[in-house]
């Protein structure tokens, strides 16, 4: 899950673990800088870190092609809502139809990133099709019962940055510059994560 806590002149950009709530990986940015341009490097960073994301789920503020395309090479499904482009608005983005009734998703092809689509009746000729992945019709389609819980998932970065703002005094700020923000945050979020190692190590014991 990613995210952005937003601050009057900076912004933390927040990669989330939401098995954990944990941050996987961060970084600082002025608030002038567009989310979707640093969803690349905050996946490169998660993936230095040697974490693999299967899905990447992120708000309808990334819900941008160039954001879809940095997800597929990291090897990530987006789970993004739409936002109301003119595309949207006429319908391109609708399941495949025919006389009788909607098509239903047949699964995914990762490898030649295309969903397919079958015919409910089985009377269409051909009776399947296959749609290549874009930000209209992504790999894990929004229509799907597993986008949907993908997507509540995405609670888990909201949790963690408000957890950061109001446990760990993450704001108001209290120094300036770009790189004493984020040292400043760097510290408050190793320090979030050594808590979490140190309950960890300690649950064997207890038990």
């Amino acid at each position: 899950m990613l995210g952005k806590n937003a601050g009057a002149t900076k912004a933390d950009m927040l990669a989330v673990c939401s098995r954990t709530d944990l941050p996987v990986a961060w970084h600082v940015t002025t608030d002038q800088t567009h989310e979707s341009s640093q969803v690349g490097r905050l996946l490169d960073a998660v993936q230095s870190r040697n974490v693999k994301p299967e899905t990447v789920t992120l708000d309808r503020g990334y819900d941008f092609t160039l954001v879809y395309e940095v997800c597929h090479e990291a090897r990530g499904l987006p789970v993004i809502p739409f936002r109301k482009t003119i595309a949207v608005k006429q319908g391109k983005h609708r399941l495949p139809t025919c006389e009788r009734s909607t098509w239903t998703f047949a699964g995914t092809d990762l490898k030649h990133k295309r969903t397919k689509w079958r015919c409910p009746t089985g009377d269409c000729q051909p009776k399947s099709l296959l749609r290549k992945a874009s930000r209209l019709h992504p790999l894990i389609p929004r229509e799907t019962k597993r986008w949907g819980d993908l997507y509540r998932g995405r609670a888990s970065v909201e949790r963690e940055i408000g957890r950061l703002k109001h446990d760990y005094a993450l704001t108001p700020l209290r120094v300036r510059g770009l790189d004493h923000i984020q040292l400043h945050t760097d510290l408050t979020i190793l320090a979030l994560l050594s808590a979490a190692l140190a309950r960890a190590r300690t649950l064997p014991l207890a038990t």
